[in-house]
């Protein structure tokens, strides 16, 4: 069947604490509200895909523990094939600590746990290994670098990763075998040896990102402000769509997903980035990840009013 994806990457519990701002270095800050969610980059990027139309299957591990059971279940039930979701004993099913702010902002602190299992020789050994013939393979860096570059490597299909989360290291990595990099604008300072609050213009940034990693292909996310696309040949701005911000956890990983579904099914990029900046832009008006991720019919429609207008890098 064409249009399918496979996601490589992380399952992780969402531990969520409502705060009226994030705290600062030593400061014990009494928050709103606490609730238990499901996370982690890769299970969210795979039930967005799923919910966009396109056949997924995860890659990745949990515990043994009721958190890993839940995880399977979750992803069962959003049609998200698990043949190749192993589940270990020994080790802990990932968690992700994420702070809301007032205003809809987020920090995140997470701890692998068994995502980092999911080492080369765990991705060798599946029965299953449906990145091999999928249309596109998406990872991100919540498990390790050379299980991706294995996948990547073995893949048929479109390779994207998307480079989060970041850090300096990055700024050194070969990115040969990416077909498509989708950072936002931290990110991406990251990969270019930058600081992470580096002043620098959106259009200097993709520039620099183009010399640095050579992967044919980018989308530079920038928050409300949309995207800044480089299509091999031109590069496009593409808005987002205008929304008041609930909670932004997890907006990222919307777009990924309904990306990489767009462009299994065909889709042109600069058209599957429209689709995935209306699926993000929808996804920050409502509480929490999984529960805000838009049905397909809704993206398909608001996609229509984001009309994407050329520049230049210069």
């Amino acid at each position: 069947m064409r249009g399918r994806v496979a996601v490589v990457g992380s399952y992780n519990l969402g531990i969520t604490y409502r705060v009226s701002r994030l705290p600062v270095w030593g400061e014990t800050l009494a928050g709103q509200s606490a609730r238990f969610d499901h996370g982690g980059k890769g299970s969210n990027q795979a039930v967005a895909s799923a919910r966009f139309g396109a056949p997924t299957s995860f890659v990745g591990c949990v515990g043994q523990d009721p958190a890993g059971h839940s995880a399977r279940a979750l992803l069962a039930d959003e049609g998200v094939d698990i043949g190749s979701l192993e589940t270990l004993e020994g080790y802990a099913t990932g968690v992700g600590s994420i702070f809301v702010d007032a205003a809809g902002e987020n920090a995140i602190v997470i701890d692998l746990g068994a995502n980092a299992q999911l080492t080369p020789q765990a991705l060798a050994s599946r029965r299953q290994t449906p990145w091999r013939t999928a249309d596109v393979v998406l990872a991100q860096l919540e498990v390790p670098w050379d299980t991706i570059k294995l996948a990547f490597r073995e893949s048929e299909g479109l390779a994207i990763l998307n480079p989060a989360p970041a850090h300096h290291g990055l700024a050194t990595v070969d990115f040969r075998g990416v077909d498509l990099l989708t950072p936002n604008a931290t990110e991406a300072r990251l990969l270019t040896g930058m600081d992470a609050d580096a002043a620098v213009s959106d259009r200097d940034l993709l520039h620099r990102l183009l010399e640095r990693t050579r992967v044919p292909r980018i989308v530079l996310t920038l928050g409300s402000a949309g995207s800044l696309v480089w299509d091999g040949e031109q590069a496009w701005r593409v808005p987002a769509l205008p929304v008041q911000a609930v909670d932004t956890t997890g907006a990222g990983d919307v777009f990924n997903g309904v990306l990489a579904a767009a462009l299994a099914q065909g889709t042109p990029l600069l058209s599957a980035v429209r689709a995935a900046s209306a699926a993000a832009s929808l996804s920050v008006g409502i509480e929490g990840v999984i529960p805000a991720i838009p049905p397909a019919d809704l993206v398909h429609r608001r996609a229509l009013e984001i009309k994407p207008e050329p520049t230049s890098l210069d």
